[in-house]
């Protein structure tokens, strides 16, 4: 590979209970296919251990297993760096869990990046527990055509590279948003924060919002755009990176995990001038659980799924374009798109509960409005993420980060530097 030496390469996956070995022995299977080493796996979790599952695994790789909500071995090793409790607790906090018992998607990644950086680990490769080491190339006759990719060497040739920093792709699978069109779905999208997905939606009756990939990438793109479960990062120079971050909101009587953990870290790294680059490595995505089935969105159980993903979607936006704004120094922005998105979830979702025939799908304005109220507590809980993150860093790379005032640290968000 040209760039620099090849290192140790970790694989990273989250989830709420460790209960299942296919994943990941796909990937270490696919992995050792294709020549290359895997140092270990790291496993955030939430919600139990099968210690059977893991003795599997253990006989494959070294596994560390890292508690998404309060990991000891964590807490220890970042007061060893000399790190204040204030710094740690921002570093590992999990504000849902006392009272809800869940965990946001960024803690559970924050938990597996920091603890590959503190193992020494120079390449961290993320996968989630529905994506397979294969593309769809085809769907024919109702019969999917696979093919085996090179996972680990699609993303570690970039990520070898000195000024790359990141890499990542599509999928290859159904789309999150499945076949529908009424009247009302282009306010309904822009109130979701979805409007880009507009042009591909509307034309589901071609294509049945299912995406094919190819055996052989095509050309790499730089790219501002991360999908969490196809990502790899070069942790050679941490003071580059920044951790994820992700919203938590209460609607209905439920804990609501905002999504788009590493949509935000694409933006916050668009502040780098580092790159990162789009590999065209479409690994397959079974997003609704029962492929090759096609996604009806008549059936109740979908629309439950699509429900649940608006309310996450609705969770990251306020913050999402709170955060655009200020990085760009233009509030009036932030008030402008807010308005712009409450408006089409005010015509959209009251189309879509009559469409799909679901009174569920009504309650989306409101949710924005919750959403909403919750802002300024994501604002500060992120400020000391981040205030966190910085101190991390000087304390592995002294005199790499550059310093800031506490009145620059307000007025714009503190990112990667």
């Amino acid at each position: 590979m040209e760039g620099r030496k090849a290192g140790k390469t970790a694989f990273g996956l989250i989830t709420r209970r460790v209960d299942d070995t296919r994943t990941p022995i796909r990937f270490l299977t696919n992995a050792r296919r294709y020549g290359h080493s895997v140092d270990r796996i790291i496993i955030a979790y939430s919600h139990g251990v099968d210690r059977g599952v893991v003795e599997t695994l253990q006989r494959q790789v070294k596994v560390d297993l890292i508690c998404a909500h309060g990991d000891e071995y964590l807490h220890k090793s970042l007061h060893a760096l000399g790190l204040g409790s204030d710094a740690v607790d921002a570093l590992l906090e999990v504000p849902s869990w006392s009272c809800h018992h869940e965990v946001p998607y960024s803690a559970y990644r924050n938990a597996v990046l920091l603890h590959a950086i503190l193992q020494g680990m120079d390449y961290l490769l993320f996968f989630d527990s529905d994506v397979k080491p294969s593309v769809l190339t085809e769907l024919k006759d109702g019969l999917p055509q696979w093919q085996e990719v090179d996972f680990v060497g699609s993303h570690l040739a970039h990520l070898a590279k000195p000024k790359v920093l990141a890499t990542t792709s599509d999928y290859s699978g159904y789309y999150i948003i499945p076949p529908m069109a009424f009247d009302g779905l282009p306010e309904l999208l822009i109130g979701l924060g979805k409007e880009l997905s507009l042009d591909y939606v509307s034309l589901c009756d071609i294509h049945g919002c299912l995406n094919l990939g190819s055996h052989t990438p095509g050309p790499s793109v730089l790219t501002d755009k991360l999908l969490g479960g196809n990502l790899g990062l070069s942790l050679n120079q941490p003071w580059n990176l920044a951790p994820f971050f992700s919203t938590v909101y209460e609607f209905d009587d439920q804990c609501i995990k905002g999504r788009g953990e590493d949509t935000l870290l694409g933006q916050a790294l668009v502040l780098n001038e580092r790159q990162m680059v789009d590999v065209d490595l479409r690994i397959f995505h079974d997003t609704f659980d029962e492929f090759p089935t096609s996604p009806d969105i008549t059936r109740k159980d979908i629309q439950t799924r699509v429900y649940y993903a608006c309310l996450g979607w609705i969770g990251l936006n306020p913050f999402l374009n709170w955060f655009l704004s200020t990085m760009r120094g233009n509030e009036a922005r932030f008030k402008e798109e807010m308005k712009r998105q409450a408006e089409g979830l005010s015509k959209g979702a009251v189309n879509a509960a009559r469409f799909f025939k679901n009174p569920q799908f009504e309650s989306l304005p409101e949710a924005l409005k919750v959403s909403m109220a919750t802002l300024p507590e994501s604002i500060e809980r992120y400020r000391r993420l981040t205030g966190g993150w910085e101190k991390l860093i000087n304390a592995l790379t002294p005199g790499e980060l550059p310093t800031e005032t506490d009145e620059e640290m307000v007025d714009q968000p503190p990112m990667a530097a």
